[in-house]
């Protein structure tokens, strides 16, 4: 079976994910407790949502991690690892998908489904749908536009984000030249400017969850500290 797994840096809580579905105009949202300790940048409480555009059809199946170790599901294990978020490649959900599903959408252009499952500790969930989107719902844009309203760091990370694919010492140092020759030395002293106001009210780690949240994979405490000394210790 082929597959691609679509949960990068995050996953549902192991033992008690509290999952929940909403129904949308012709959508579906799901909703969950995150992992906080696999994940650094997770907090003990943080919800993540999945938005299913265009759902044709989904499911809940009763099928606990230990059942499907022991085959219990139509995919095995070997197959299909559990307690991770895929879509299936070249599904044969026309055929397979059981029988219990629910039907939202029937008009749905089935050239168009892509078919996705999630495992969760005692249950899980699949969905027939044209898309998905995950966001982090912890009210993580909102707190960061009401305290740095200018925005410096996010735009600093999410222009690395956009250049660099891993979080490392030299990256930083290399963008923060190439930083400083796109945004200017201005731009720069505000950077700073607004880093030191961020580590006086003890909001940092407020940043390793925005780089996670723009996929920024690795982003942990420590390289959240070894940017932090590259930005402050870079002269101009």
């Amino acid at each position: 079976m082929k597959y691609t797994k679509l949960n990068r840096n995050w996953n549902a809580e192991p033992n008690a994910p509290d999952a929940k579905i909403s129904l949308m105009k012709g959508g579906i949202e799901l909703s969950f407790l995150l992992d906080p300790l696999q994940f650094e940048h997770i907090d003990e409480g943080d919800i993540g949502k999945v938005a299913f555009d265009r759902v044709h059809a989904y499911r809940w199946d009763s099928t606990t991690d230990a059942a499907y170790a022991q085959g219990q599901f139509r995919f095995k294990n070997d197959q299909l690892p559990w307690g991770e978020f895929y879509e299936l490649k070249h599904s044969k959900w026309k055929s397979d998908f059981p029988a219990d599903k629910i039907v939202v959408d029937a008009l749905v252009d089935q050239n168009e489904i892509r078919h996705f499952i999630f495992f969760f500790k005692d249950k899980t969930f699949e969905c027939l749908a044209t898309d998905c989107h995950f966001w982090y719902d912890n009210g993580l844009a909102d707190t960061l536009e009401d305290k740095y309203p200018k925005g410096y760091l996010n735009h600093y990370l999410s222009m690395f984000a956009s250049q660099f694919d891993k979080p490392s010492i030299d990256n930083f140092r290399i963008y923060t030249d190439l930083y400083i020759q796109m945004e200017g030395k201005k731009e720069f002293a505000d950077l700073k400017s607004e880093l030191k106001n961020i580590k006086k009210n003890n909001d940092l780690n407020l940043y390793m969850k925005y780089a996670n949240s723009i996929e920024v994979l690795g982003f942990g405490k420590k390289q959240l500290d070894e940017l932090v000394k590259v930005i402050e210790k870079h002269k101009v």
